[in-house]
């Protein structure tokens, strides 16, 4: 199992992380760590190497880019990955940790389904690539969630909603589906709704109105600017060109 440490002056903010320690287990993490004091927290990770570290950003006595950038100086060998987890979204913090390989920034308050993703990513990246000739296994419970999705493209769902129908909670499932697939959830679904939008514009003359609420579209110009996003073109110019795209 992989390790994070977290730091946070904000003890209820820690707190909420510790709560959802089960979707960092179910993530493959252990918390190793946990710290207030982002002085102390420096000599703890450096002392007990985790394998990432989620870090608030404005904190008193050293910053979570100040934290970044001294383990980034004082690294021997290998850096965990690290994530600023902030209620600002400031451009120029931003920049300065990707600049300097950073991996992840988070603005708060983080949701367990952006939590979930995060892990996901995190857990793919230390995994590293795969050997050759050495094929991942695929999700059985993952087969049955896109078989159950592409029969159901239509309906409303939310990630609450499909998790309920597969006794799971919000952050294992996006935790399952961002390990086994090269999409998101979210955009899995667009791409089934846009296939069969598309399908009907071309094979029935049913208004694009109607077609946007078969689809799961309550509201058609909603409806009219993704599909303009998928396909580069609006509903009713992709049925007048036969759906060339070109």
């Amino acid at each position: 199992m992989k390790t994070i440490y977290l730091v946070d002056d904000d003890r209820l903010a820690l707190d909420k992380l510790m709560a959802r320690r089960a979707l960092f287990t179910d993530s493959g993490f252990e918390i190793c760590g946990v710290h207030t004091n982002p002085l102390k927290a420096l000599d703890e990770i450096r002392s007990l190497r985790p394998d990432a570290v989620i870090s608030d950003l404005k904190m008193p006595g050293l910053s979570g880019m100040g934290l970044f950038e001294s383990l980034l100086r004082g690294a021997e060998s290998s850096m965990p990955l690290f994530v600023i987890a902030s209620a600002y979204s400031e451009f120029k913090d931003v920049r300065r940790l990707f600049l300097a390989n950073g991996f992840d920034y988070l603005v708060k308050p983080v949701s367990e389904d952006e939590l979930a993703g995060l892990l996901a990513r995190l857990a793919k990246a230390l995994e590293g690539p795969v050997p050759a000739g050495e094929k991942q296994t695929p999700s059985k419970r993952l087969d049955d969630i896109l078989a159950y999705l592409r029969e159901f493209s239509h309906m409303a769902h939310t990630t609450e909603s499909i998790a309920k129908h597969f006794s799971l909670s919000s952050g294992s499932l996006c935790n399952l589906f961002s390990r086994n697939s090269d999409t998101t959830l979210s955009a899995y679904i667009a791409s089934l709704r846009m296939e069969r939008a598309a399908d009907l514009l071309l094979k029935t003359d049913k208004p694009v109105r109607e077609i946007a609420v078969v689809c799961g579209y309550a509201d058609p110009l909603y409806f009219t600017r993704v599909f303009n996003k998928a396909h580069g073109m609006s509903p009713t110019r992709y049925r007048e060109r036969g759906g060339n795209e070109q």
